[in-house]
């Protein structure tokens, strides 16, 4: 996605993680600090998503590192 003036695709990634892992729900889980597998993939079933979302997220907000939980991962082919 392109960049648009005034950071609008910021606030566009932000709206739509926020629609996927409600705001309220992601702090709780972020609060109890322990981002194993089998702690993402009980979270993921708890709020109806793929585990990979919630790894997506992670990693994007620096809990896990880019190499972690990747086999939660799924590529999607067109």
């Amino acid at each position: 996605m392109a960049e648009r003036p005034n950071g609008s695709r910021i606030k566009s990634d932000i709206a739509h993680s926020d629609t996927l892992i409600p705001p309220d729900v992601l702090e709780a889980f972020l609060q109890k600090g322990v981002f194993s597998e089998a702690a993402v993939v009980r979270f993921a079933s708890q709020i109806g998503i793929a585990p990979g979302i919630v790894v997506g997220r992670l990693q994007r907000d620096e809990k896990l590192h880019h190499s972690e939980l990747l086999h939660l991962k799924k590529n999607i082919t067109p």
